[in-house]
């Protein structure tokens, strides 16, 4: 019980940030469908990266730089970021709860701390309560910025389909998938090739730009539809009319004079 509590509490503890600074919160069941279906990615997300990694031992001498570099984008980062990024594209790109600029953030973290819970048991109860808290601190925050990185992206594309921009949708994508996949790979690298001042300094490099772009995103969340910027009940009521006196008198006195004038001429 204490092994599986220290495998999750920092799962939720950012995932909680992240959801209650959501101005319009999204809906428990939609959150947790979307953390139960980034979970099972994790098990997709093993199979392929077997796969992938029997490929590359094929033609790349192992323990090597470029071995290295090769096995930490395709062989992980590439197939991890694809499975969260599959969650998000299934089943959020066209859910109607996905409305608004930040919602991209709430459920990009959320199915990418669904796929660091699972993976997280399966380390700590393999490798015990130390390799818990060493996660708890570089992995799980780690996980959490891949998918900030990439929620502004599909913020961007889903912006940019509401706007018929489909060229510009098409990019939004494409980097939504890339600068997670780079960023990813370059965190493993690092610990792979064990520079480990250079991955300590990615780390916080890392969580501090994450941070900034969820509290950016909060801040200037907005929705994504422009037909939705007024809500559909929303009625304007003229205020009462209320006469203007000044005007009144005005043509009056002009009204007055007129007549001073005709009674003259007669």
């Amino acid at each position: 019980m204490g092994i599986a509590l220290a495998a999750l509490l920092p799962v939720f503890l950012i995932l909680y940030y992240v959801y209650i600074k959501d101005i319009d919160p999204e809906p428990k069941k939609t959150v947790a469908i979307t953390f139960a279906l980034g979970a099972a990615s994790t098990i997709v997300a093993i199979v392929l990266e077997l796969v992938v990694t029997y490929f590359i031992n094929m033609f790349f001498i192992p323990n090597t730089d470029l071995y290295y570099r090769v096995d930490t984008f395709f062989g992980v980062a590439v197939v991890e970021e694809m499975c969260k990024w599959s969650v998000i594209m299934l089943y959020i790109w066209n859910h109607k709860d996905f409305d608004d600029s930040y919602d991209a953030i709430v459920y990009c973290v959320t199915a990418s701390l669904g796929f660091a819970a699972f993976e997280n048991i399966l380390y700590v109860f393999q490798h015990g309560f130390t390799v818990a808290i060493a996660r708890a601190l570089t992995s799980i925050p780690g996980h959490a910025a891949f998918a900030v990185f990439m929620g502004y992206f599909v913020a961007k594309a889903k912006i940019n389909c509401h706007d018929n921009n489909y060229k510009k949708m098409g990019w939004a994508l494409f980097l939504s998938v890339l600068v997670p996949c780079l960023v990813h790979a370059e965190y493993d690298y690092l610990i792979f090739a064990e520079k480990f001042m250079m991955f300590y300094i990615l780390i916080a490099l890392i969580d501090i730009i994450a941070f900034l772009m969820i509290r950016h995103g909060f801040k200037n969340d907005a929705p994504m539809n422009k037909k939705a910027l007024i809500p559909p009940d929303f009625k304007i009521t003229p205020p009462p009319f209320q006469p203007n006196l000044e005007i009144e008198n005005s043509i009056k006195s002009e009204n007055e004079e007129v007549n001073n004038n005709d009674n003259l001429d007669v």
